[in-house]
């Protein structure tokens, strides 16, 4: 694996690792969420560091090169990703359909318990004498 590879490893897990710790202490992500990036970036460094892993495992998958063996395991993860974050969106939109029918049917129901009242007001007032 050249130094190029390995350098550019190193630096992105510690980019990574950095700005995910910056969005934990500003609030701007969940600790659930940057667990996930946070390993992504212990991963980067580690197979910057240790090279031998990235040669062990692309000789166990038959991958011809190393370079290759890390590109497909970020690319496998970063799908992995995609797939549960498209899992999340289709739970929180299922969410939002049933909470978008309940407000409007509370809407509804308290539109017409405000009709009944004004009517029930204006019967009221239809149907007084006034003052004797």
């Amino acid at each position: 694996m050249s130094y190029t590879l390995r350098a550019l490893l190193f630096i992105g897990g510690i980019v990574t690792a950095a700005w995910i710790l910056l969005r934990i202490r500003r609030s701007k992500v969940k600790v659930e969420d940057a667990v996930f990036w946070f390993c992504l970036a212990v991963l980067l460094l580690v197979l910057g560091t240790f090279t031998d892993i990235s040669f062990w495992l692309s000789e166990m998958l038959g991958i011809q090169s190393p370079a290759n063996c890390v590109f497909l395991l970020i690319i496998a993860l970063l799908i992995e990703k995609i797939f549960t974050l498209s899992i999340k969106l289709s739970q929180l939109e299922d969410k939002m359909e049933v909470l978008t029918a309940e407000v409007a049917l509370r809407t509804k129901d308290l539109s017409a318990k405000i009709a009944r009242v004004d009517d029930k007001d204006t019967h009221a007032d239809g149907d007084s004498i006034g003052p004797v």
